[in-house]
């Protein structure tokens, strides 16, 4: 249960304190909200993803997924879970540097979407169907339903408000072609 509402509430304070002490040219606008919003959904859950891989793929499996319900005993699906958490862990948490805000985000927010929305169905099958109210379980539930929901809504609101080509490239996109470096293209 810590593990989960530790996730939670990193998320919703980071993000708060981050758009109150941002410094940004394009701060409190809407797309720039959605923005840090995003990215604090995104790298929290990158971290928490790599730290829930290793935990079903290092020493101490066995005692994973016991804590997930009485039924799961260390095999395949925990092997690949794991593995899948960290890779999905590690593009959430390179989306925190800049120069990788560009298709990074959209990549991170669809592998996120899809790996969680389905670990989400998979609990929720669980605990209704199963009968499984396994803490591990249970508090899965609300937070991945949290980590989808925020992560699609803030992704489609940075999109729909950030220009093209910066929410493509980045948001040095037109740094260089400012500068007179980099031939805009057409």
């Amino acid at each position: 249960m810590v593990f989960f509402l530790s996730q939670f509430a990193l998320m919703i304070v980071g993000a708060v304190v981050h758009i109150l002490v941002d410094r940004s040219a394009r701060r409190r606008t809407t797309g720039r909200v959605a923005e840090l919003v995003l990215l604090w959904v995104l790298v929290p859950a990158g971290v928490f993803g790599i730290l829930g891989g290793i935990g079903h793929v290092g020493p101490n499996a066995a005692e994973v997924a016991k804590e997930i319900g009485p039924d799961f005993v260390p095999g395949m699906f925990q092997w690949e879970l794991g593995w899948n958490d960290i890779a999905v862990g590690i593009l959430c948490v390179l989306t925190f540097l800049v120069r990788n805000r560009g298709g990074w985000l959209d990549a991170a927010v669809w592998a996120l979407a899809v790996s969680y929305g389905g670990d989400l169905a998979g609990h929720i099958s669980q605990y209704y169907i199963h009968d499984n109210h396994a803490t591990n379980n249970a508090w899965a539930i609300p937070v991945e339903i949290y980590i989808v929901g925020v992560a699609v809504i803030a992704w489609a609101i940075h999109r729909k408000t950030t220009p093209r080509r910066e929410s493509i490239l980045g948001p040095n996109a037109t740094r260089g072609v400012e500068e007179g470096v980099v031939a805009p293209t057409g």
